[in-house]
């Protein structure tokens, strides 16, 4: 383990592709020692094992939505008054700007709108030109000394959800969010907000259900492409998006109470949940992503006597994809309780080991078998293709081919995937390198990093040689 890793500081990118070019020989060396046949009958074919590392990475679609370790996602969320500040006037440039700053660093952004928030600098959250066409709403007054409450203690207004000028005014205002960014391979995936303090989906002022299901359709209506997000403070709306495929996010994990109260693998032990939806939610990772929210800062767990340890084991156990990071400064000593949550969340893939033939003839198929591994507790929801190439000594790739299976089917665990690979018949005789690449479909050129120790460049990995004779 790299003292850096251990001391909780971890190398950028290129720092990164500089370790790997210093252990390239000796990756080299030691994969290629274990290329022998596996008996005299199959002298032809060669076997290359790889260790897997434990190196701290970004991927696309998984992990951390802050830069405290490697990230691949940002996270925003926004007042409904901020980016329609006059009715049917849309200033997209707090989202467009968002996005832009987490593309230059590789990243994507995830998407949550306020209609109420207790961290509003005004009165207003919704915008308030909705209020003064007659929409009915309420007055509430939250935050004070407890951090985890709200900003200041100012007076603030919540809409009414069930009055028609909402649902209306509303409805249109996702419908335009949603032809602006729906499909956006930018966009990772989108909460369902909208509903009580900061989208949440808890308020003072609760409405029907049959209302809180209006409020789900909009998002179901304006975003079929991009992946939703359904909050569990609410149990009947949580069921409605579950039951259209999308996933599930519960802010306040560190808390044992919000933890056992919300979701299933914590025991079931409060009644609040149906059996049908805690079924639901125990499967939702299998279509949508499930996102978790530390409840509050580090130094405020610890003064509530919640422990760290077992909130990380939670969000594993129940195959966390995301997390949203507010908690502040952390001690160098508990770093390595959320360095195993990072190595873990979402999907983690190795190529454990590859066979394949040693000499090949010009216009004939090399046959190529791989084992990999899912070593993380989620999976890949975004298309991606496994690629393979063949280079010559300069460099140039003489053929290649997109193996026919579906990364995002590769769950936790083990899979065996095999490929034929032609060789043009022009091949010039001499040895050439086999690589590897998982390739992000919708932005080919985007990489995945592979927890493996092999020679790697432009997230490609080089996995054997062959002879073409």
């Amino acid at each position: 383990m790299p003292a850096g890793f251990r001391a909780g500081i971890f190398p950028e990118t290129g720092q990164c592709d500089a370790i790997m070019r210093i252990i390239k020989p000796v990756c080299l060396v030691g994969w290629l020692l274990l290329s022998l046949p596996a008996s005299a009958g199959e002298a032809n074919w060669q076997q290359t094992r790889f260790h897997e590392v434990d190196t701290v990475f970004a991927n696309p679609g998984q992990g951390w939505m802050s830069r405290r370790f490697p990230s691949s996602v940002a996270y925003l969320r926004f007042q409904w008054a901020d980016v329609e500040p006059a009715m049917d006037h849309y200033d997209w440039r707090i989202i467009d700007d968002a996005m832009a700053e987490a593309k230059s660093r590789g990243a994507s952004l995830s998407l949550r709108v306020m209609t109420a928030s207790a961290h509003s600098h005004g009165y207003y959250c919704s915008p308030k030109w909705l209020f003064a066409l007659g929409c009915k709403g309420f007055e509430y007054t939250v935050g004070g000394a407890d951090p985890t409450a709200g900003g200041r203690r100012i007076p603030r207004i919540e809409p009414d959800y069930a009055d028609p000028l909402y649902l209306t005014k509303h409805g249109e205002f996702i419908a335009a969010l949603g032809k602006r960014y729906d499909g956006n391979p930018d966009v990772e995936f989108v909460d369902i907000g909208s509903y009580g303090i900061w989208g949440e989906w808890h308020s003072p002022h609760p409405v029907s259900a049959v209302v809180r299901r209006r409020i789900v359709d909009m998002y179901l209506q304006a975003f079929r492409r991009t992946p939703l997000v359904g909050m569990v403070d609410d149990e009947e709306a949580l069921a409605y998006v579950l039951a259209h495929g999308g996933g599930y996010r519960c802010d306040g994990i560190g808390s044992p109470q919000i933890e056992n109260r919300w979701v299933p693998e914590a025991g079931g032990r409060n009644p609040f949940y149906l059996s049908a939806t805690s079924l639901a939610m125990k499967d939702a990772w299998l279509k949508a992503p499930v996102v978790f929210e530390w409840y509050g800062s580090f130094d405020y767990l610890k003064s509530q006597g919640w422990s760290v340890d077992a909130a990380v084991d939670f969000m594993l156990s129940n195959h966390v994809t995301f997390i949203n990071d507010n908690l502040g400064r952390v001690p160098a000593g508990s770093l390595m309780q959320l360095q195993r949550l990072t190595l873990r969340a979402g999907y983690r893939f190795v190529l454990r080991d590859i066979a394949l033939e040693k000499v090949v003839a010009p216009g004939a198929s090399l046959n190529i078998k791989m084992n990999w591994a899912n070593v993380g507790v989620g999976k890949l929801y975004r298309a991606c293709q496994l690629k393979l190439a063949l280079r010559n000594a300069g460099g140039l790739i003489v053929a290649s081919l997109v193996v026919p299976t579906d990364p995002r089917e590769w769950l936790p665990g083990e899979r065996e995937v095999r490929a034929l690979l032609v060789i043009p018949p022009a091949t010039v005789a001499g040895d050439y390198a086999l690589e590897v690449c998982l390739t992000e479909a919708e932005r080919p050129g985007r990489n995945l990093r592979l927890a493996m120790e092999a020679p790697m460049a432009g997230g490609w990995y080089l996995v054997s040689h062959i002879m073409v004779n």
